[in-house]
């Protein structure tokens, strides 16, 4: 048995609709079916796509009494909240055939700790981040595996005082330290977003906070300069600069950049920095800097060679909560009746005033890919029909209920004229859910032909977006699809670039999880093609929990000696990070001790 902890599941969840033993569905479907609204720069209603734009891209539900058979097992989706032991060596081999040049370490992070003491997570984004790494070496036939929590001061303090400690940003509730210990309701920084590796060192990043650098052999947390244990980047991030959850690289100029968001009672102040090639120091002395009026949230951003651009939702705002210090997901709900914005903020002059376009209904849950055309600025994103950042109920934690019940989350395409400020919104691209979508890294804000990412085992509004792996050509509209069966469920599907000037020369790189049998396998597809299946495929040791999304780090590799070497030193400073001084366990001394940088060198 390889789980530590497993959330309980309600007694009333949805049946199961598994077919044992499914092979994965080939599938490659034409592009029929879009369809398009245009606007001017007052707001218009859009209108709903036709049956017949749509039809065609449907499969016809099968005629059932009650309710219809699913497509996935949610019951098997649910086992992958789940908490992997520690690997009692720190690595494990694969013996593996894999691609001449596939040779390198991938990255992902994720929440993989959901439980303390007897507290649980109510959303899994304040799950503690967990970070797998595989390195590939073709040469040698063989994968080298590890799997590691990120240890942040937050996950170090849960662990001493058995429970949470301060409560999360999506909703989790404090239970540690005095009632009048103002510091519970600081946000924990859990750490579990994406990895990024840049400029020779590795960093864990969440949706909130600065980073965490690891080593990127044994996956130890290096102990920075921030009193967390994170790191401010070599000073450049002052008290009000975080790296936010999807930081991105400029395929233009190579830039490094990512957002900042301090949101207030009365407005957001956007804050976003550029690390140009070369070096860990900033392309501008201090963050470029904005703001946006009211409370709000981002969830992404999308940049090209002149703009960096936002997507405001619709949103109504406990204002009273707000200038209370509460946090996001405590005050803001969806406005149905509401519409959203587009900003564009210059990457080039600071005095240059931000362009506002006011838009529909968009609730931008991912930027795909942007680029510019002449006065306009094409747009795709991942848009959900509604926002669903709120916090529920404590209990029961969001992944027990109904994924049924989730926002539909679909491929849209903006065409937004600066000129005039006016947009032309396209859909139908794609019937299915879509999420952890990307485009080659090198065509990052410039034109792009190919969207990837992970969608939903069949089309509807039903299911969680990891049924299988796309690949949309948005100039024909043809779909390329490797679906997964009922109690399958992928995470991100990567995109590795080889050698070749065609946009989709790579490999797709993904993690399976597989809820009936318990079991977790890496997948590598080739992306010019990924209904032909995998062109490698093993099988992990112990199962790995539903991750979120990570990098890949070309010629990367360690031989078993250097991964000795590096897990027992890095387990020796690990071992001082748990000593604690006890001498007081009043509110002084928890005070001084849980909140400030526990250990030495590493943890």
């Amino acid at each position: 048995m390889d789980l530590a902890w497993r959330p309980p599941l309600t007694p009333n969840a949805p049946a199961a609709a598994d077919a044992a033993g499914m092979a994965p569905a080939l599938r490659r479907r034409g592009g029929e079916g879009f369809g398009t609204a245009a606007h001017g720069a007052r707001l218009v209603p859009v209108a709903a796509l036709t049956a017949a734009a749509v039809g065609t891209r449907r499969r016809k539900a099968p005629a059932a009494r009650g309710r219809a058979a699913r497509a996935f097992s949610a019951e098997a989706w649910r086992q992958g909240f789940l908490e992997p032991e520690d690997l009692e060596q720190g690595f494990y081999f694969v013996d593996c055939e894999l691609p001449e040049d596939l040779k390198g370490t991938y990255f992902r992070n994720g929440p993989g700790k959901f439980q303390a003491g007897e507290d649980t997570v109510v959303h899994e984004m304040d799950g503690d981040g967990l970070m797998l790494a595989m390195t590939f070496d073709p040469e040698e036939k063989k994968v080298c595996v590890r799997h590691r929590l990120v240890q942040t001061q937050g996950l170090l303090r849960d662990q001493f005082s058995k429970g949470m400690y301060t409560k999360g940003h999506h909703g989790t509730p404090s239970s540690g330290g005095g009632s009048l210990d103002p510091r519970r309701n600081a946000p924990k920084h859990a750490a579990n977003a994406t990895m990024v590796y840049w400029e020779n060192k590795l960093l864990a990043c969440g949706c909130f906070g600065k980073p965490f650098e690891i080593d990127p052999a044994c996956l130890g947390t290096v102990l920075g300069n921030e009193d967390e244990g994170s790191w401010n980047i070599e000073n450049s991030l002052d008290s009000e600069t975080t790296i936010g959850s999807f930081p991105k690289v400029c395929g233009t100029e190579g830039c490094l950049t990512f957002i900042s968001q301090s949101p207030s009672a009365l407005d957001t102040t956007v804050r976003y920095v550029e690390y140009a090639p070369g070096a860990w120091r900033p392309r501008y002395p201090k963050p470029r800097q904005f703001s946006v009026g009211g409370y709000t949230r981002f969830s992404d951003f999308g940049i090209t060679p002149r703009w960096l651009v936002l997507a405001k939702p619709p949103l109504k705002v406990d204002a009273l909560g707000a200038a209370l210090g509460k946090t996001f997901s405590e005050v803001l709900n969806f406005d149905a009746s509401g519409s959203g914005e587009l900003i564009f903020a210059t990457r080039l002059r600071r005095d240059e005033q931000e362009i506002t376009v006011p838009v529909d209904g968009l609730v931008c849950e991912e930027f795909v890919n942007a680029y510019e055309d002449g006065t306009s600025v094409i747009l795709d994103m991942v848009a959900a029909d509604r926002w669903d950042g709120r916090a529920g109920v404590p209990f029961p934690p969001r992944w027990e209920q109904d994924p049924g019940g989730w926002p539909r989350k679909r491929l849209v395409r903006y065409e937004v004229d600066l000129a005039s400020k006016t947009f032309t919104k396209k859909e139908g691209f794609l019937a299915k859910n879509l999420g952890f979508s990307c485009v080659n890294p090198a065509v990052v804000g410039k034109k792009h032909r190919f969207v990837f990412g992970a969608v939903a085992h069949a089309d509807g509004p039903d299911g969680p977006a990891q049924g299988g792996v796309a690949k949309i050509d948005m100039e024909t509209g043809e779909v390329d699809e490797w679906l997964l069966g009922p109690s399958e469920f992928c995470g991100e599907p990567l995109f590795i670039p080889r050698e070749g000037n065609e946009e989709d020369s790579g490999y797709l790189m993904s993690v399976i999880y597989n809820g009936e049998a318990n079991r977790s396998e890496c997948v590598v597809l080739d992306a010019q093609s990924p209904s032909s299946g995998p062109v490698a495929r093993f099988a992990l040791e112990q199962a790995m929990p539903h991750g979120q999304r990570g990098t890949w780090v070309p010629e990367l590799t360690y031989t078993e000696e250097e991964m000795k070497r590096k897990t027992t030193l890095m387990r020796m400073f690990a071992k001082k990070s748990k000593e604690w001084n006890a001498v007081e366990l009043g509110f002084s001394a928890m005070g001084s001790q849980l909140f400030q940088r526990q250990g030495t060198r590493m943890r």
